[in-house]
């Protein structure tokens, strides 16, 4: 059962006007997808994310609005957007290096620096 929480409000970050979410982090994926579901999740102009995302263009996930690593080409192993980062024996990982995650979220950074109102806002928490 998901529980209501209360709109999230303008200058509940660290920075002034910055729009949060109220609550979280999530414990978990599935407790994210309800939230959105129920429409409880914001974007940093303090708008709804749509109930249900559009399939990440990149990886097996559903598309938030914030920038997925696999966007990006990986600056550990060079592996070109959309592909799954590789070690060095050439296999393929089954997670993201974290370079390339970190660059994923300077990305990110970048974007809300620029006034993007797209990017889902950050958690209380974080």
């Amino acid at each position: 059962m998901v529980s209501a929480h209360p709109a999230p409000a303008a200058g509940s970050g660290s920075r002034t006007g910055e729009v949060r979410q109220p609550f979280g982090p999530p414990s978990s994926r599935a407790e994210e997808r309800a939230w959105r579901d129920a429409g409880l999740l914001v974007d940093t102009a303090g708008s709804p994310l749509p109930a249900t995302g559009t399939p990440c263009g990149f990886c097996d996930g559903s598309d938030l609005g914030d920038t997925c690593p696999g966007a990006l080409t990986c600056p550990k192993c060079k592996a070109p957007p959309g592909r799954h980062c590789r070690r060095p024996s050439e296999w393929e990982t089954s997670q993201w290096h974290a370079a390339r995650v970190q660059a994923a979220d300077l990305e990110d950074q970048r974007r809300e620096d620029a006034g993007d109102g797209t990017m889902p806002a950050r958690w209380a928490s974080t």
